[in-house]
């Protein structure tokens, strides 16, 4: 724990010293997130970020059904959006309320593993206590928290928010829009289908789909006026258990500027995104004025070989004062080379058993069965993904950054950095790491299901030898 806290306070202190101004200057305020309500900062200090959160039953309502239990944060599906700068301390008094232990991961932040909400280091928060969670911030970007412990339900009720880490000096003026799109299993009377991880055969092997699509937990698309020419900002995560979302941006042009672990070196532009479940990406959405409305869609393959297109973002547009058109000056992201791999870990993905005891594999063992995987840390690491399931399997790693540089024996382009990555069937991928986070890491399938029956292992980057 020492040596976590000793790489936490050194992360802090270049992370200041690299973008702090004048000793008088101070930081501006934090640009909101439009579609988002923030929990709000009780610290007054400028580099402490106090945030308090409750997990407890709630009601909501979709589709102009009857009400329904939820679980929540703060009374909200999703929770609070959670919102510092890069290099800030994160403190967040977490109480449980419910009915049964749980914790908070945070997805996609490189944390102490004290502090990342896995029950095999956190002893689980039970119903009445209290943790005290506190980090420094490493990354700008976009993330999410939900528990880790019976993930399958308990994000499913409604257990998840995002988190944004702000640049330092975040970008003035420039609008920024949230979107936690997720889908929800409902029955006829508007409440949720039953919970039973062991309840069917098709759950077990696909995960939960829902039959309604949320966007910031709400069934209908969130609406909104635009001004043409005038750039935003759009954060985007696939909160869902199972399911794998594609988005497009109508009426405006639009492009990829950052994705998992941040914002990328080279934008880049695209027909649509795909968020398997846990992946996040930023857009710089530029309404081009030529359309009546400017829209965000999920799509969804159907049966015909098409594309079922669900509004989850609708916005008419002001011409009071339009905008140039020009993309936003983004500060310049360091990409340094990337080193010959000196050590690999390979994780096969499978399932056995059939009917109703499905149990899904990593390396042909189930959680709690598990050879944990030891690595060095700060060591040029190539990670192996093979899947021999026919099935999909969002991989998603704690604690590390990874690169996407293969797939099936092809090199490929796809920019940034990622802690989750699709395994879309009988493939076989190839991720590079530095490995910079020592302690011991889950690694796991996020279709929430399949972890539940078994598929997680365990990544211990120890120190480095050299």
């Amino acid at each position: 724990m020492a040596s976590h806290l000793l790489r936490q306070a050194l992360i802090f202190t270049l992370a200041m010293s690299a973008c702090a101004g004048s000793p008088a200057e101070e930081l501006l305020p934090l640009p909101p997130i439009e579609g988002l309500t923030a929990a709000p900062d009780l610290d007054p200090a400028e580099d402490v970020v106090e945030v308090h959160l409750t997990a407890s039953t709630t009601s909501v309502s979709w589709a102009d059904g009857p009400t329904t239990e939820a679980w929540a944060y703060n009374g909200e599906v999703p929770g609070p959006l959670v919102q510092a700068r890069v290099g800030d301390t994160l403190v967040v008094q977490f109480t449980n309320d419910l009915p049964e232990p749980t914790t908070i991961h945070w997805h996609g932040l490189r944390v102490p593993d004290a502090m990342d909400g896995v029950p095999a280091i956190q002893d689980p928060v039970q119903p009445g206590e209290t943790f005290r969670y506190e980090f420094v911030l490493p990354d700008a970007g976009t993330f999410w928290y939900h528990p880790h412990v019976r993930a399958h339900e308990q994000v499913e009720r409604g257990l998840q928010g995002m988190l944004v880490v702000h640049e330092r000096e975040p970008l003035q003026d420039v609008v920024q829009r949230g979107f936690v799109l997720d889908d929800a299993l409902i029955d006829e009377s508007g409440s949720w289908y039953t919970f039973d991880v062991d309840n069917s055969h098709p759950l077990q092997m696909m995960g939960r789909n829902g039959n309604t699509l949320l966007v910031n937990g709400g069934s209908d698309a969130v609406q909104a006026t635009l001004t043409p020419g005038v750039a935003e900002r759009w954060r985007l995560v696939n909160t869902a258990n199972a399911r794998t979302l594609w988005a497009e941006v109508r009426g405006a042009n639009w492009r990829v500027i950052g994705v998992d672990g941040g914002r990328i070196a080279t934008p880049y532009t695209t027909e649509r995104v795909r968020l398997p479940v846990g992946r996040r990406f930023d857009l710089e959405v530029i309404p081009t004025g030529r359309d009546e409305e400017v829209a965000l869609d999920v799509v969804l393959p159907n049966r015909s070989g098409g594309w079922d297109r669900y509004p989850m973002f609708e916005a008419s547009l002001d011409w009071t004062a339009p905008g140039t058109g020009q993309s936003l000056d983004w500060p310049t992201v360091d990409t340094s080379g990337r080193p010959e791999v000196r050590q690999e870990i390979v994780l096969d993905f499978d399932g056995r058993g059939g009917g109703a005891n499905i149990e899904w594999t990593i390396n042909g063992r189930i959680w709690g069965q598990h050879d944990a995987l030891e690595v060095e840390a700060d060591t040029p690491t190539r990670i192996v993904l093979r899947d021999g399931s026919r099935t999909q399997h969002p991989f998603h790693l704690h604690g590390q950054f990874f690169e996407i540089v293969g797939r099936d024996g092809q090199a490929v382009d796809e920019p940034g950095q990622f802690d989750t990555v699709l395994l879309t069937g009988d493939d076989e991928v190839e991720l590079f790491s530095m490995m910079d986070n020592p302690g011991r890491w889950m690694a796991h399938c996020h279709i929430l299901e399949h972890a539940e029956r078994g598929m997680m292992t365990e990544v211990v980057v120890g120190p480095s030898t050299e």
